[in-house]
């Protein structure tokens, strides 16, 4: 039987497992899985996604060959979430705990939602199924959901009009059930209401947003036309943490609010097709460790300007947003939400309202999704200084992908008031 150390694991995978990892903590996983499980008789992990696929964490494949009750044998694998060996994942998992987070998702909230549309007879389904390990390492341990068919559609082209559509539908059907939740059982417990923005994150928030700062206004500068938006976003990169930070205080207001998956780019999102006519069979979103009780304009922004199309992105935002806005009313009513359901009008005022999450997204989570492969993509030189550090930034804001979305959405922000500091 092969162990997580000794297993064949190529160097860069290697050295990113964790040494606590063992083939004996999945047994009890394995047999949930399949019934006839007998023993394990070979056990790999390694390194899930290329650098560049994925930042907050680190996924890993845990592959095993068992053999069953009959002596036959049969492949399983799943998805491992583990953190990183960094100081600035460490300081942010002591003040926000993403794993604990994200567990409560999958045991409690999740199951919870989908468990709201079969009560009225609907069947839906929001994401993977998850395990237990008896361990006290931070983890998320998940099915692997490539083995039902499902797959990613390729960051750098983006998702078409189809995608996009199926990703927000989806995602009313998530926000109209978390509405619903808090209307009739009250509100969620306190790890989801405010997410990242919790005030003790802020100066973790701020230095990792001051760290990218230098770069990102020497690249705008000499994007086409700059001159008239330069002004502004000077103002805005200035002043980002306390910005996106105000939009937290809207909490006590009585606006419509929903549970924010919190990072609904193309990578945490999966679709399964059928075979013959490539037709989307189903959608499902992986990832919910940032979740946030907020307006749904963070989601709505976050998804659309970090993951459509270029070519669809600003031409046909205002119709996702009704396409949206159609669906949340249909699962709200299905759903019986016993309060005002908000009209599109108002839909469009929370986009205006909380408009940080266009800027924010873009010169995030935007950059890293249309930068290209590269060894360098790590979390470390996401968030830092250092020379590797600002050597990745600068390839992220200065490649001609991300530069031509750039030069087309920093207007259409400037046009609808949301450079506005």
């Amino acid at each position: 039987m092969g162990s997580a150390n000794n297993n064949n694991n190529n160097d860069s995978g290697a050295s990113i497992v964790p040494k606590w990892i063992e083939a004996k903590l999945f047994e009890t996983s394995l047999k949930e899985v399949e019934t006839e499980f007998k023993e394990i008789i070979d056990f790999k992990v390694d390194a899930a996604l290329a650098p560049g696929e994925n930042y907050a964490t680190v996924m890993l494949k845990a592959e095993f060959v068992i053999k069953l009750n009959d002596d036959s044998t049969k492949p399983i694998s799943f998805m491992l979430k583990v953190g990183h060996d960094s100081e600035f994942f460490r300081e942010m998992m002591e003040n926000h705990n993403m794993f604990g987070a994200e567990s409560g998702m999958y045991r409690d909230i999740v199951p919870e939602m989908e468990q709201m549309y079969a009560d009225v007879g609907v069947s839906v389904n929001f994401g993977a199924k998850s395990y237990t390990l008896p361990t006290q390492q931070p983890y998320i341990l998940l099915e692997n959901l490539k083995e039902r068919g499902f797959r990613n559609v390729n960051r750098l082209d983006g998702l078409d009009m189809d995608h996009v559509k199926s990703v927000l539908q989806k995602m009313a059907q998530w926000h109209a059930a978390s509405a619903v939740r808090v209307a009739t059982k009250g509100m969620y417990p306190e790890i989801y209401l405010d997410g990242m923005l919790q005030p003790k994150m802020f100066d973790i928030m701020k230095g990792f947003l001051d760290a990218s700062s230098k770069i990102i206004l020497e690249c705008v500068k000499e994007y086409s036309n700059s001159d008239t938006y330069y002004d502004e976003v000077i103002q805005i990169q200035n002043n980002l943490a306390d910005a996106v930070f105000k939009t937290a205080e809207h909490k006590h207001d009585d606006s419509f609010k929903v549970l924010n998956h919190g990072d609904a780019w193309s990578n945490n999102i999966m679709f399964r097709y059928e075979e013959d006519t490539g037709k989307i069979l189903d959608t499902y979103f992986v990832d919910y460790q940032m979740p946030r009780y907020a307006s749904p304009a963070q989601d709505l922004l976050y998804f659309i300007l970090s993951s459509a199309q270029y070519e669809i992105k600003l031409k046909d935002f205002d119709y996702f947003i009704s396409f949206y806005h159609r669906h949340l009313e249909e699962n709200l009513k299905m759903l019986k939400y016993p309060q005002k359901i908000p009209s599109l009008k108002e839909l469009h005022l929370m986009l205006y309202k909380d408009g940080i999450w266009g800027y924010m997204t873009v010169t995030n989570v935007m950059a890293a999704v249309l930068c290209d492969p590269s060894e360098n993509a790590s979390l470390d030189n996401f968030v830092g200084d250092s020379d590797a550090g600002l050597a990745f930034k600068r390839l992220m804001y200065s490649n001609a992908r991300y530069r031509k979305h750039m030069e087309a959405i920093l207007p259409w922000l400037l046009n609808r008031g949301l450079l506005d500091y």
